[in-house]
């Protein structure tokens, strides 16, 4: 059994080998385009991981972070997997869910995927 296995962390990778500028949470640089990966929910069962996540895509305007969010969206649902990861689906998304705080353009995903707990 994979006892260190992050779905989060693995996502983050996956994206970065992607050439997306990916992370766990907002760094203290805020880039042109940055994707932010968190998991929000899920469940367990029979050694099976089924983690919701939230996705999200900064960009510098709505049409940018859009953008953003469809390729990532396209590339979740296309590109090879990461190890452990058997499936991938989009909940819902991309929408608008612009950010106060920063004040920075960002659009949103919410994935659910289904991660072998054992190897």
């Amino acid at each position: 059994m994979r006892v260190d296995y992050s779905v989060t962390e693995a996502f983050v990778n996956w994206l970065l080998s992607l050439g997306y500028d990916a992370h766990t949470r907002v760094p203290d640089y805020i880039s042109d385009e940055l994707v932010t990966v968190e998991r929000t929910g899920g469940y367990v069962a029979d050694l099976v991981d089924h983690p919701e996540m939230a996705i999200q895509c900064w960009s510098t305007s709505d049409e940018r972070a859009a953008a953003l969010a469809d390729g990532v969206r396209n590339a979740l649902l296309l590109e090879a997997r990461p190890r452990g990861v058997s499936a991938v689906a989009i909940e819902s998304g991309p929408y608008q869910f612009y950010d106060e705080a920063t004040r920075c353009p960002r659009y949103q995903l919410v994935v659910e995927a289904t991660c072998q707990l054992i190897d």
